[in-house]
């Protein structure tokens, strides 16, 4: 979703977005029921529902750290059936008072040191999937967190 901001190949080999460690496992991404049933890995992972939305069970590593399973040594086995969080990540879409925002995580080191005109332009043409995507399902909606970086109001880009 955000080839325009990043290529497939940094990130691959950055991977910071499918690791967490005790501050940031909060941020693991849930999926959908749509997502969950289009992903079809029910029965290759352990996993659990919390509220509306699916999270797959994590274990932590000798160093600390919690790895998403869907990680191979070749990137995402789920490919282009990721759940919109990963898909959309390091960006947002978060309630701050009463509107809804697009902001970046802190995290990711690439998109996170570009400037708000770069990455709002980078996502221009997918803003109105995005839109459409938390208004049909509000539970993707997240939280404003102390570490996110408000870019603009999801109805004033695109």
């Amino acid at each position: 979703m955000l080839k325009k901001l990043i290529d497939g190949q940094t990130c691959a080999s950055c991977r910071i977005c499918c690791e967490y460690d005790d501050s940031d496992v909060w941020d693991a991404p849930g999926f959908t029921q749509d997502e969950w049933d289009r992903a079809k890995i029910a029965d290759r992972f352990t996993w659990c529902k919390k509220g509306d939305l699916y999270y797959l069970d994590m274990e932590k590593d000798r160093d600390g750290l919690y790895h998403c399973p869907c990680l191979s040594e070749s990137g995402c086995i789920l490919g282009d059936k990721k759940p919109f969080r990963c898909a959309l990540w390091p960006l947002y879409v978060v309630r701050n008072g009463e509107g809804l925002y697009f902001a970046v995580s802190d995290v990711c080191p690439q998109v996170f040191s570009m400037d708000d005109e770069k990455i709002l332009s980078g996502i221009e043409s997918v803003a109105n999937i995005i839109r459409e995507t938390v208004k049909k399902d509000p539970s993707l909606i997240e939280d404003f967190q102390a570490n996110y970086r408000i870019l603009a109001n999801i109805n004033e880009v695109g």
